[in-house]
């Protein structure tokens, strides 16, 4: 069994695949698990699609115009959302309209209540054949949303029309399996650099181990 082993570790080939094989395995398993959590959320009742307008909102540096659209008033405008009835949150669509380019749009989310928001716990919207824009939020409890809808440049504020905001819309099965192209692209670079890291440290074992027989 060794013999082999060694042999095996001796191909090229050999850790490439190997850390593919591990990322398809974590892949299609947190995949499956997302399924699962997600049914057992929308047997619960906890896991319901609804729809959200401005009221209920906490609106931070956006003005309202006569027109009914909104202005921005600084470089970070912000909608906030405060998950009171502690549903299970999945998805948000954002339907609206910008007088120019929105740039950076991000959706922050905490975890806990008294939880401050921050960058290591945001999404990106993914936009959409129809102009809406899409954020898919992580499994587990959502306390509060913080919507970033677009980023400013200074001096050039950003005019916007909500038309819809819509929550845990039905995802089909497909969905839970793709990756898209961010998560394929993860698939393809990470487990590239690990099989890279484990070669290199294999090659710097060995030459320790030759220079130790010396």
């Amino acid at each position: 069994m060794i013999p082999k082993l060694k042999q095996w570790l001796g191909r090229p080939v050999f850790l490439p695949l190997l850390c593919y094989a591990a990322a398809l395995i974590v892949w299609l398993g947190g995949s499956v698990w997302s399924l699962g959590m997600d049914t057992i959320a929308k047997a619960g009742g906890s896991l319901y699609q609804c729809e959200l307008t401005l009221e209920n909102f906490e609106l931070v540096d956006m003005q309202l115009l006569e027109d009914g659209s909104y202005i921005t008033t600084s470089g970070d405008p912000q909608m906030i959302w405060h998950n009171t009835d502690g549903m299970t949150v999945r998805t948000l669509r954002l339907t609206a309209s910008f007088d120019r380019s929105p740039r950076e749009m991000c959706l922050y989310y905490t975890n806990a209540e008294s939880e401050p928001f921050s960058v290591n716990k945001r999404v990106f919207a993914a936009q959409q054949d129809d102009g809406s824009y899409v954020y898919t939020l992580p499994q587990g409890r959502i306390a509060a949303l913080r919507l970033d809808p677009c980023s400013p440049e200074e001096g050039k504020p950003v005019t916007m029309t909500f038309s819809g905001f819509s929550m845990n819309e039905p995802a089909g099965l497909v969905s839970y399996f793709a990756p898209g192209w961010y998560g394929a692209m993860e698939l393809v670079l990470y487990p590239g650099l690990c099989a890279c890291a484990l070669s290199l440290a294999q090659s710097a074992w060995q030459t320790y181990q030759a220079k130790k027989k010396r």
